[in-house]
């Protein structure tokens, strides 16, 4: 058996052009309608109207703060000037009502609407309670000196000087101020001893060279606690914490028994 081939042969399949109508109808149907006949009036109450494609650089005069509030179709159905609230709210306008004059406030004859005679709830005695007394004084506190992330220390009733040896002599006599205990200095240039101090204090004399004695300050020099043999260098004689023991219990006492007691300037 022999096969003829046919080379000039073409098979060509041909697709049939869709039918032009579709759901019924040849109108175009849109999928989500924001005006015409397909728009319920719930969908009218939340679409809002189309708007121009604006750029930033663009400005309407026509166009406020409340022009999206004031061009919805909602707005314009319901209260357009078509619309029967709008000619209830614009057209009719009552008239105003002037407000009730206010009404008298009933005064008391007396505070408290009583006349009657106020008792206490406790009597005075001759002997009150604790809670009454006055208290003359306050409190008294030792002084300390406060640093940031430090401890505080001490503010000593007497300052402590620190020398190699002590050189300091009385302005008033011209005698060593060390050999009588504490003394009294100003600046470190006016120095006073404790028995020519308290004599001018006794006497009321307000200065000494110029200088008021109530700004002199009470001095001492460190011989308590080391000793310098004349050098810089020093031999501990007390422990540490004898001396903070005693720099604390004169603090204390310096509280109830001051060294000065000021008197008044002449």
């Amino acid at each position: 058996m022999t096969w003829d081939i046919t080379l000039d042969f073409e098979y060509v399949v041909t697709k049939k052009a869709p039918p032009r109508l579709c759901f019924g109808t040849l109108l175009d149907r849109e999928v989500l309608p924001t005006s015409g006949p397909a728009v319920s009036p719930f969908m009218r109450r939340q679409i809002y109207p189309p708007k121009p494609n604006l750029g930033p650089g663009t400005y309407e005069n026509n166009r406020d703060a409340f022009y999206d509030l004031t061009h919805r179709i909602y707005s314009q159905c319901c209260y357009g000037p078509k619309s029967p609230r709008w000619k209830v709210k614009h057209e009719y306008q009552p008239p105003p009502r002037e407000l009730p004059p206010p009404k008298p406030i009933p005064q008391n004859r007396a505070p408290f609407n009583s006349i009657s005679k106020r008792k206490g709830l406790f009597k005075p005695t001759e002997s009150p309670a604790p809670c009454d007394y006055l208290p003359l004084y306050k409190k008294r506190q030792m002084k300390f000196a406060y640093s940031f992330t430090g401890k505080k220390v001490l503010r000593c009733a007497v300052e402590i000087k620190c020398v190699p040896y002590n050189l300091d002599a009385c302005g008033y006599c011209g005698c060593s101020c060390s050999a009588q205990g504490d003394y009294w200095q100003y600046e470190n240039r006016v120095f006073l001893c404790r028995k020519h101090y308290a004599r001018l204090f006794k006497n009321c004399l307000s200065r000494f060279q110029g200088v008021k004695l109530a700004d002199f300050k009470s001095v001492r020099d460190c011989f308590f606690a080391h000793s310098h043999n004349s050098c810089k260098a020093a031999l501990k004689i007390m422990k540490i914490e004898e001396i903070e023991k005693k720099l604390r219990k004169e603090a204390y006492l310096d509280l109830y028994f001051p060294q000065r007691k000021f008197c008044f300037e002449n």
